[in-house]
């Protein structure tokens, strides 16, 4: 088999790159492997589905024991279906602070990366819907005619007003978080209505949006095993399939132009481990012969989150506890919430200072404008852990605490030389006292806010806790807190960072014919959810690769 281009993993980049590069090059061929099916009837209705529910469309992980959370071990789920994890998430649209992208340019020295840079490829993914209370510059902000819709939640499509908006909202208040109209404006510090990929109770995601061309044939349960090599050019990738007796097929598919990996911070370190990139060490365990040495698998960094269960006193005033749809309240028109806050904590970063972090880490948390963590309310009993924390009836809220800058990073090494094999991942979450004690003060803002006046006036009540840690925030009762219902966002990334294992094109160095596009190229965490900077990354990429093929 020969394409022009072969693009492995069928999610938010590969299928955003597949859709542009299809219309702008017809005269080309494309090909796209994606390891899981086709599509899934759950995925487009906004509430039809969330990580962690199947298997069969779910990359799902599992972490080793983590020492910063005294050995619990924490999922890793990345979406193994077309659309990816766009396809499985909680459909949050957060783009990260400019901050953070003018720290990535810096990093690699092309101010391609920076906020300016990314800021027109943002734009061409969406087709914005802001809330009436939205006074940005939306013209330069944000796009019109961009293949995803992306909403404020008072402008969805569906009347979302819902009953506990004002209470939370004075909660933020009381607590001295500022108000901002547009989270995604480039300086997220403070509370906002929230922008989500959520338009009239549909999901909005990369495969129902960005549409593939007739030059562009795709196989679905295909698993990339290796790169196939001809020196130091990759031409072309092995991979498997199931035939109707459920056994393997081994294939090769060869590029006359390039092999594009899009298969996620996972699949994409692994993919290059396999087929012989990587730390010699590393590569030795497996006998795998060494092709390139580059720091692939390091650099691994995930948001860790805990969340805080409240009850209010009077009935009918969230998800569960009221009817589905009414004049004033949809349900089903996306996710059950709409205030999203970022955090910075400079009162923490100095009286903690640097210690035990590498220097080049801190001062980029430490950045003047950088959010180092997340808080946002949703209104029910949503337990996103794996705690098992039972509804206790009623009107409720969850509040999820987000440490979305962290200092600790870990690995992603190999199981064993085996393609089906999963690999072995290491977060090396709070792995710190830098990262517990920032992850604790959104926790300790989090319990303010909710014992606040306008709290007290709902007869807001925490649950889910010992009665001997109630109204406490030491830092041992947080400790208990965060290990009642610690997990990561799966918000990885790093594992393939630009800079030391790919250029500013994302060409894997020492190699030609062979690009890294997804989140794993991030050199650093993003304070973000990053489905937005992956739309742009993907979409700055296929831009390059077409003038690229003009030129």
């Amino acid at each position: 088999m020969l394409f022009d281009y072969v693009i492995v993993g069928g999610g938010t980049a590969g299928i955003t790159i597949a859709s542009r590069l299809s219309a702008a090059l017809p005269e080309f061929s494309f090909l796209l492997l994606e390891a899981g099916p086709d599509g899934d009837p759950r995925l487009e209705p906004t509430q039809g589905y969330r990580a962690g529910l199947d298997k069969n469309i779910e990359w799902d992980h599992k972490s080793v024991p983590q020492k910063g959370l005294d050995g619990k071990v924490v999922g890793q789920i990345q979406g193994k279906v077309m659309g990816g994890s766009s396809a499985i998430n909680v459909q949050g649209w957060t783009r990260g602070a400019a901050v953070d992208f003018d720290q990535w340019a810096k990093q690699v020295g092309d101010g391609r990366w920076s906020w300016s840079g990314q800021l027109p490829y943002f734009n061409k993914s969406e087709t914005y819907f802001p809330a009436k209370s939205n006074t940005a510059d939306l013209t330069k902000l944000h796009g019109k005619d961009g293949p995803i819709k992306v909403a404020q939640v008072s402008n969805s499509g569906r009347p979302r007003h819902y009953p506990l908006r004002e209470m939370v909202s004075q909660c933020y208040d009381s607590a001295g978080v500022k108000w901002i109209p547009d989270g995604n404006a480039g300086d997220p510090i403070g509370y906002c209505e929230g922008a989500h990929n959520t338009y009239d109770g549909k999901r909005n995601y990369a495969a129902n949006c960005y549409k593939l061309g007739e030059n562009v044939t795709t196989y679905h349960h295909a698993l990339a095993e290796s790169l196939v090599f001809e020196g130091k050019k990759v031409i072309g990738v092995q991979f498997c399939r199931k035939d109707h007796l459920g056994e393997f097929e081994r294939f090769v598919v060869n590029a006359r132009k390039e092999v594009l990996v899009c298969s996620g911070v996972q699949g994409s370190a692994k993919l290059l481990l396999l087929s012989g990139i990587g730390p010699l060490a590393e590569l030795k365990k497996h006998n795998i012969p060494q092709i390139c040495d580059l720091p692939v698998g390091e650099n691994y960094s995930d948001h860790p989150v805990f969340q805080t269960f409240w009850k209010v006193r009077d009935r009918g005033l969230s998800l569960g506890d009221m009817p589905m749809v009414t004049p004033e309240c949809d349900w089903t028109g996306g996710l059950p919430g709409e205030w999203m806050a970022w955090h910075n904590h400079a009162d923490v970063l100095q009286k903690t200072g640097g210690q035990g972090v590498e220097p080049s880490i801190y001062d980029l948390v430490a950045a003047k404008g950088k959010p180092n963590t997340e808080s946002f309310v949703l209104y029910g009993h949503i337990d996103l852990s794996p705690s098992g924390e039972p509804n206790p009836g009623g009107s409720c809220l969850t509040i999820a605490n987000v440490l979305v800058s962290p200092t600790s990073r870990g690995t992603l090494t190999l199981a064993s030389s085996n393609p089906l094999d999963a690999p072995v991942l290491d977060p090396n979450i709070l792995s710190n006292e830098l990262d517990n004690q920032l992850l604790y003060a959104c926790g300790q803002l989090t319990i303010s806010m909710m014992q606040s006046a306008p709290a007290r006036k709902y007869g807001t009540q925490e649950y889910g806790i010992d009665e001997s840690i109630r109204s406490d925030i030491s830092d041992v009762a947080m400790r208990k807190r965060v290990l009642y219902t610690s997990r990561t966002l799966n918000h990885g990334s790093g594992t393939c960072a630009m800079g030391s294992v790919v250029d500013t094109e994302c060409r894997v160095k020492g190699l030609k014919g062979v690009r890294v596009v997804d989140a794993s190229i991030f050199p650093a965490p993003l304070g973000a959810h990053y489905q937005a900077a992956v739309y742009a990354l993907a979409e700055q990429m296929a831009q390059r690769i077409i003038d690229e093929q003009a030129a």
